[in-house]
């Protein structure tokens, strides 16, 4: 069983990124915390890499994101983990050396 972790602080997060390789940031619902949101590049099998959903402190308050710190670059579908959505709910593009900034949310479904 994982431990839900708790808040992150600014510059509590590393990422390895440069390249062909980005990394992607999904702000999410305050109500998706301590989900498991999973990603796929798309055309690729479901292969269960996944990430939580957590409290993002920043210097002007909070946010709730979901962090994948190393991507090769390309377009990825993204949804919740174990949701009872078939398909998934969210595209993102990532381009290597940079952070993709999205919003996720998958409504009440998700």
């Amino acid at each position: 069983m994982e431990q839900l972790l708790g808040p992150s602080e600014t510059g509590g997060v590393v990422l390895d990124i440069g390249g062909d390789i980005g990394a992607a940031a999904l702000q999410t619902p305050a109500s998706l915390l301590g989900s498991e949101i999973e990603i796929r590049r798309q055309g690729d099998a479901w292969e269960g890499i996944h990430t939580a959903v957590r409290e993002r402190q920043l210097p002007d308050g909070s946010v709730y994101a979901a962090l994948f710190g190393a991507l090769t670059g390309g377009r990825y579908d993204v949804r919740v983990r174990g949701g009872d959505r078939a398909g998934p709910v969210g595209v993102i593009d990532v381009e290597g050396g940079k952070v993709t900034q999205a919003v996720f949310d998958p409504g009440p479904e998700g």
